[in-house]
């Protein structure tokens, strides 16, 4: 299995940072609204987040860390994708996951948390633990081509048609969201200060006992980081035979996209224990502009990888390692299939294992 990675301690390091990338991804998406209350009452969490009723983040940001839980979904697809189909070529995939989630290990570092303070420091462990992982895959990789290409790349537009103006709209929407939820997170969040992109009603942070805190929004901006860099790399090196990174870009865009759209639609109450104004309806005055810019980035996205296909993105597509053959059986049936199963996914986390 995976027998295109030759290194065996490279494979190790990439299948182990998949599997906590996997189980946080899962706990987040299906459990999420368990998870912020560290599963108390009658409650299920995968990966309890460990507050106590005393701690603020109890009972705080399901809904975000169920967005989050879909991100990370996608950007481990990398992973399987390197271990099935070759190194060769694939910094395209990994320099930008490294690029991420090395934000992501700083946004979780207590230092950089500000004011609103995580309930322990687990998932920064399993962070660093997972980077660590990935970042070791990547360099003991270097022997099998995983940097083939990158010597090439040098500034420019390398997108030839329409799907220039595409992906540069979506990495502005994309870039625009990143540096609000990096440095503008407090006032998004309702507590305070400005912000770059209109959020929730100041002071709303300290009356809303399950508002997201703005450490999670930050959590947010880190994977934006990976699929903005990715969608730069494309716009800039071409189409030209890079169809690993398109397909990772346009799964993680299509997988966020339908977490923020089917989960405003579900409006899932948030339960906390032992306290009498529970359950608790999550504040939606967000979640047209969400659905609209989400689904909007998603439809770009899509074009975009439709008029790449004009351009070559597909030439040498492989499939365990072997040529996929007619490269039309991925854009009309394994993306539309993958993607419809996902939402079946999202179907059940917000209708079957959400709600308390």
């Amino acid at each position: 299995m995976f027998d295109n990675i030759k290194s065996l301690p490279a494979k190790v390091c990439l299948s182990l940072s998949f599997l906590i990338g996997i189980l946080y991804s899962i706990n987040f998406i299906f459990f999420s609204s368990c998870s912020v209350i560290n599963g108390d009452g009658d409650c299920f969490s995968l990966i309890p987040n460990g507050a106590t009723p005393e701690n603020e983040a109890y009972g705080r940001g399901a809904g975000t860390l169920y967005v989050a839980g879909a991100l990370m979904a996608g950007s481990i697809m990398g992973n399987l994708l390197i271990l099935n189909e070759g190194a060769r070529g694939k910094w395209t995939i990994m320099i930008p996951t490294i690029a991420g989630f090395t934000c992501l290990a700083i946004v979780l570092a207590p230092p950089f948390q500000g004011d609103y303070v995580s309930a322990n420091s687990n998932p920064l462990y399993a962070t660093i633990v997972a980077l660590g992982l990935y970042t070791a895959a990547y360099v003991m990789l270097k022997d099998e081509g995983v940097d083939e290409g990158l010597e090439n790349f040098k500034l420019g537009i390398g997108l030839e048609n329409e799907a220039k103006y595409a992906v540069i709209i979506s990495s502005v929407i994309g870039t625009l969201y990143t540096v609000n939820h990096f440095f503008f997170a407090d006032g998004y969040a309702g507590g305070s200060g400005s912000t770059l992109i209109p959020g929730f009603e100041e002071g709303s942070y300290w009356t809303d006992p399950i508002a997201t805190s703005p450490v999670n929004y930050r959590v947010l901006a880190a994977f934006f980081v990976i699929y903005v860099s990715m969608g730069l790399i494309l716009l800039v090196n071409g189409a030209k035979g890079n169809w690993a990174v398109a397909h990772i870009l346009l799964f993680g865009i299509t997988f966020f996209a339908l977490s923020v759209i089917l989960g405003n639609i579900a409006i899932n109450d948030q339960v906390i224990p032992g306290d009498e104004n529970s359950p608790y309806t999550p504040d939606t005055s967000t979640a047209t502009s969400n659905i609209v810019v989400s689904g909007f980035v998603m439809l770009l996205n899509i074009f975009a990888y439709y008029k790449m296909r004009e351009e070559g993105v597909e030439e040498g597509m492989t499939f365990g390692g072997e040529d996929f053959g007619n490269s039309d059986d991925f854009f009309y049936k394994m993306y539309p299939a993958v993607t419809a199963g996902f939402a079946v996914l999202l179907l059940i986390a917000n209708f079957v294992t959400q709600p308390l």
